[in-house]
């Protein structure tokens, strides 16, 4: 904001008749018996126009004009008052004399207090709708090392909701929530805006944000239409300011380590409980006797007597073969800023590389090529404002990336070796370079050694380029404060793949295995070639090619009205009136469109009432002939009670803020398109009985059409109802702040596919898609603040938010007949069930008075848990006896708690971050394929000796479940999620350095995680396959160091 605050520097030659008039005719007003007092203002070196210059108590003053001069009439006693947008007010004695030239300085408290919102900006104090925003330079001290805007926003904004699944370099798997989640379809992820065009926001680099704003009610978000049905972020980036070009450099390194991982028993130790295991289901899976392991082959796992008898009998600590103790980033930005009368400019370098944290070095293969998960992306952006005309401004934007991905093989191979591998197997490399391998080898326990080193690695390059061509056009001609704005943003993206292959003969790796069976030594390699022995064979580089589906192209543009008036002096008025079309495609596909028409008007008299009127008229291509427009308005209204005459003598309380919100917005956000329309497919042909006709396997020579899907016409558009009613309080010279948000969602005409209507199977097709849904959602934000400032200096403050979103399904076409606790309606979006435990059976009574069940019912024994009749009909069906228990993996409630002090050029903070009722499945691999694989969270079972323990013991052949909610877990969790440390160097130490300013800081980010989950993720991500139960990319702890310099 502060960017487009300084606007006014720009302003051409025909303004100067117009300020010169305006201060003319100010200081005329009233002054007898005053001399004149005349002046430049200025700032950063640059005269400043549009300063307005007033006599403090009076009404009289002139504004600067294009130059930044003033003249004024002015009593040899009286003080003048100066102040201009985005600068300290400043307040100046006459004292007889009759020139004044004034310096203003930039006001950095004054540029937070402006807030971004949809298609423009607002001053924070007339903001009616519910908008959260953060610096873009706190984003980057909170975020420690991290290195996509995405990941950094956990716990920075109050009603923002993020988890996360994976930890890959070059990738982001993560989930953002705003308020919850309303709707079955999509996901419930909202819109993602840079600079007003909707962009990821994980290629961008952070130093480049300026500001991040979050739209979370329907008067902040309706301006953009459908697309913001889920909650909107605003990401605008820095652009030039007027004043001596600003030269940055910021440089920093990161330190990072695995954050938590399922911890497993060693050799030793997992082997025992598996002889355990086996003993005690004997008399149900006898075949274990041949799995058990004698004391005397046991103490060989612990107590190898030669070095031969530890390759037999390993104890393989695969975190310590596959992870690097730490890994390290590297990150730099190079920007200039700065600008004149007639341009502005911001132009950004950046690089970046992100290490792996497996350790592809370790163990070299000699090949020549290293196997690691690396990423490197170069950053770009060039932001450009020129004022063509007096009246006319051109923005020309320019950024992309290149980013450079390196992946070894499957990725789910070498997380095996943390997640499904036993220490006992094999070792992974012997000394002689042969590699190890189990003797009954499988994908679960593959050499993941092989797969990160050995089996070559995949090359993606990501390129994009971002433009952005924006007009501006003062009207001020038909009527003062009305603009024009037209906007042209064509954005290109792909991507191209190269594979470097290293392939061996026969199917095999390009490498010789020595294979243990028992003490028998196997060695197994490809066949030679011409009965030669086997030799490496030479790995080939192919072709770089662009990825079918990966070439992407978005043009959008739109035109806008924007009205901007006071009258007199107290009644504010702004309008905006917007048409936006976009066109996507990708790959061959057919491009989807999308159109906008969006209309704001708002008011405020003398910053005390305030009334904000929205409405957006969406269309969509996925909707049918009379449905596919459609409108969506809504409004807010606020008070500021302490702007009241009557608040005047009430001193300890700042301010008092009373706003709420209603309005409809739609949604589109349902995969498919063209669902109104019944579509055709052909393909196959009947047979002929008797067949006359052999030439085609005995079937009709002619091909027949069928009906692939029945559309349905009258498709409409999701509708969200949302409300929001909010509170803003200051208390005792801003000492306290508190905020405080109770919001609402109704969404109905939620689509309902095909797939998942109660229809009868006997219809003969899938049914048509069609609007039944209904969802609501209910819940409460809280927002706490301290600001103390001690006599010394010393200046103390701490943040508190608390945000709880709950949703509950209303209606889903559930079948009539289903018993409630199996229906959808009445819980949660993705409502978990499980069997209801009754207990562990302590003796074979209890297990021959347990509830039979459909199935495995003769495995059940001692030490198992009995389960629920929950239906009553005399035994147990996994289809009608499951009810619903837990959460989804979306937290409901989440917190954050941020304590700092400041004194002279230190900074300190701290900031805990916490989610409550949340819950993730995770499928153990315990004695997965009757290995000895079992991990510490797993042996706190019940026996006869350890009765008070309610976990049971794992199975080893036996096929029933021991426990119905083995592998759900409590979610919930506390996390250390960052400290930060800086010091701003004193301003003469930089004199004398030869730089204006010098920042040196050190932070971390995820440092320590109390939680009951056995690994550090929030969700089971969806970049690696079987991610449920064969484990992920592990998520990280960074701690980061670097400099922020200017010239």
């Amino acid at each position: 904001m502060y960017m487009k605050l300084k606007k006014t520097l720009k302003i051409s030659r025909n303004m100067r008749r117009i300020f010169t008039a305006a201060g003319m005719i100010l200081s005329c007003i009233g002054m007898t018996n005053a001399q004149t007092v005349s002046g430049t203002v200025s700032a950063d070196g640059l005269v400043l126009p549009g300063v307005t210059v007033v006599v403090k108590g009076t009404s009289q003053g002139a504004i600067t004009d294009f130059d930044g001069n003033y003249n004024v009439s002015a009593d040899a006693q009286s003080t003048l008052i100066y102040s201009f947008m985005g600068y300290k007010t400043q307040e100046i004695p006459v004292a007889g004399r009759s020139k004044i030239d004034v310096v203003l300085v930039e006001d950095v408290a004054t540029l937070g207090e402006v807030v971004v919102v949809g298609y423009g900006v607002q001053k924070k104090e007339s903001v009616v709708a519910a908008i959260t925003q953060i610096e873009g330079e706190a984003l980057m001290e909170r975020a420690g090392g991290l290195t996509n805007i995405e990941e950094a926003l956990q716990g920075n904004l109050p009603g923002v909701t993020t988890i996360q699944g994976s930890g890959i370099p070059g990738q982001s798997d993560m989930q953002i929530f705003i308020r919850g989640q309303s709707s079955w379809n999509g996901g419930g992820q909202p819109l993602i805006l840079v600079d007003g065009v909707p962009r990821s926001m994980t290629d961008i680099d952070m130093n480049d944000v300026e500001k991040l704003s979050v739209l979370k009610d329907a008067s902040a978000t309706a301006v953009f239409g459908v697309e913001g049905a889920n909650g909107v972020i605003l990401i605008t980036t820095k652009r030039g300011k007027t004043g001596k070009a600003q030269l940055s450099l910021s440089v920093n390194s990161t330190i990072k380590m695995v954050s938590k991982l399922p911890e497993k028993l060693d050799s030793y130790d997992a082997i025992r409980q598996a002889n355990s295991s086996i003993l005690r289901e004997l008399p149900i899976s006898p075949i274990g006797w041949g799995d058990y392991t004698p004391m005397g082959i046991l103490d060989k796992y612990r107590n190898p007597s030669t070095l031969e008898e530890s390759y037999i009998y390993p104890n393989v600590n695969w975190e310590d073969e596959l992870l690097k103790d730490f890994a390290q980033d590297y990150r730099i930005n190079l920007s200039a800023r700065g600008g004149g009368k007639n341009s502005k400019y911001f132009a950004s370098l950046a690089y970046q590389t992100v290490d792996d944290i497996f350790d592809g070095a370790k163990y070299d293969s000699g090949k020549g090529y290293l196997g690691e998960y690396n990423y490197e992306r170069f950053n770009y952006r060039s932001n450009l404002d020129f004022n063509i005309t007096k009246t006319t401004e051109l923005s020309v934007n320019l950024s992309g990336y290149l980013g450079i991905r390196e992946s070894p093989a499957n990725l789910n191979v070498v997380v095996n070796g943390l997640y499904e591998i036993a220490p006992s197997l094999y070792t992974p490399v012997y000394p002689d370079g042969l590699y190890g391998q189990y003797i009954d080898d499988g994908f679960g326990i593959t050499n993941p050694i092989v797969s990160l080193t050995n089996t070559g690695f995949t090359t993606t390059s990501s390129f994009q380029v971002n433009t952005d061509v924006i007009l501006k056009q003062k009207l001020d001609f038909i009527t003062p404060g009305l603009k024009f704005q037209g906007r042209f943003s064509l954005d290109n993206n792909m991507n191209s793949q190269q594979s470097l292959t290293d392939p061996g003969g026969d199917g095999l790796e390009n490498l010789v295995y020595r294979v243990y069976d028992g003490d028998q030594e196997l060695i197994l390699s490809p066949n030679g070639v011409n009965d030669f022995d086997f030799v490496v064979n030479p790995w080939r580089v192919g072709t770089s090619s662009v990825q079918n589906g990966t070439r992407s192209r978005r043009l959008l543009y739109d035109m806008s009205l924007d009205y901007s008036r006071t009258f007199a002096e107290k009644h504010n008025v702004t309008a905006l009136f917007l048409f936006r079309r976009q066109e996507i495609a990708r790959g061959s596909v057919f491009p989807t469109f999308r159109e906008n028409w969006v209309s704001r008007v708002t008011y405020n008299y003398d910053n005390r009432y305030f009334i904000d009127i929205n409405g957006a008229y969406n269309g969509s291509e996925k909707f049918g002939p009379g449905f596919r427009f459609d409108l969506f308005p809504s409004a807010a209204a606020g008070w500021t009670v302490t702007n009241e005459a009557f608040m005047d003598n009430v001193d300890w309380l700042n301010k008092l803020k009373v706003r709420g919100s209603y309005g409809l917005i739609g949604d589109d956000n349902f995969s498919g398109r063209w669902r109104y329309i019944t579509q055709w497919q052909n393909g196959g042909s009947a047979f002929l009985v008797p067949s006359a006709y052999q030439g085609n396997g005995g079937r009709s020579p002619y091909i027949y059409y069928t009906e692939q899907s029945v559309g349905n016409p009258n498709l409409q558009w999701e509708t969200a109802t949302k409300y929001n009613v909010g509170a803003e309080v200051s208390l005792f010279n801003n000492l306290i702040t508190a905020e405080f948000d109770y919001f609402g969602e109704d969404r109905d005409n939620i689509l309902i596919t095909g797939s998942q209507r109660a229809v009868p199977d006997w219809f003969g097709t899938a049914p048509p898609d069609f609007n039944k849904g209904k969802v609501e959602v209910r819940g409460y934000e809280i927002v706490l603040g301290a600001d103390y400032k001690l006599g010394n200096g010393l200046n103390l403050y701490s943040d508190l938010s608390f945000t709880q979103a709950k949703d509950k399904v209303i209606e889903r076409d559930d079948p009539a007949l289903r018993p409630f606790y199996q229906k959808n309606e009445g819980y949660t979006i993705g409502q978990s069930r499980s069997a209801i435990p009754a207990g562990i059976l302590t003796s074979w009574d209890d297990v021959y008075m347990s509830t039979p069940q459909i199935n495995n019912q003769g495995q059940t024994r001692v030490g198992y848990y009995d389960v629920v009749d929950f239906d009553g009909d005399g035994i147990y069906n996994s289809s009608f006896d499951n009810a619903p228990y837990g959460y989804t993996s979306r937290p409901q409630r989440n917190w954050t708690a941020t304590f700092g002090a400041r004194y002279k050029g230190f900074n300190l903070s701290a900031q805990l971050y916490g989610t409550q009722n949340a819950q993730r499945s995770f499928g153990n691999r315990t004695f997965t394929n009757q290995t000895d694989l079992i991990f510490k969270q797993d042996i706190d079972y019940w026996t006869v000796d350890t009765p008070n323990n309610t976990d049971t013991q794992p199975a080893w052949r036996a096929e029933a479940a021991t426990n119905p909610r083995d592998g759900i877990y409590d979610a919930s969790l506390t996390r250390l999620k960052a400290i930060s440390l800086s010091y701003n160097i004193p301003k003469k130490t930089c004199k004398k350095l030869g730089v204006k300013s010098l920042q040196v800081f050190a932070n971390g980010n995820n440092l320590f995680v109390w939680t009951d989950l056995p690994d550090d993720r929030e969700f089971n991500g969806g970049l690696t396959a079987d991610s449920s139960f064969r484990g992920d990319y592990p998520t990280l702890r960074r701690f980061n160091f670097g400099f922020n310099l200017n010239f």
